[in-house]
């Protein structure tokens, strides 16, 4: 990826072999839903294709990550112990 950096599109011909070769292996070896999923990174070319190397305007949203992302985490945290009661952290 560094050797191709500011050519995005060959960054993702570089990239896409080794995601499919890994996306077959675990379809075959691990798990058919993990591999369909895996597929979509993809999906992300045409978004990132979209991205014009700029710094976004909305400086709100770093606030908005700030707050989101402890969050989420708390509440996927007590929705594992409301699932699964009280269990370890470390296993």
């Amino acid at each position: 990826m560094y050797k191709k950096r500011g050519n995005l599109k060959k960054q993702m011909m570089a990239m896409i072999p080794y995601v499919a070769i890994y996306g077959i292996v675990s379809f075959f070896f691990v798990s058919k839903i993990y591999a369909l999923v895996l597929f979509g990174v993809i999906l992300v070319y045409p978004v990132l294709k979209l991205y014009n190397g700029e710094k976004g305007k909305a400086g709100w949203m770093k606030w908005f990550f700030y707050i989101y992302y402890p969050a989420h985490l708390i509440i996927v945290g007590i929705i594992r112990l409301w699932l699964y009661g009280d269990i370890s952290l470390l296993f």
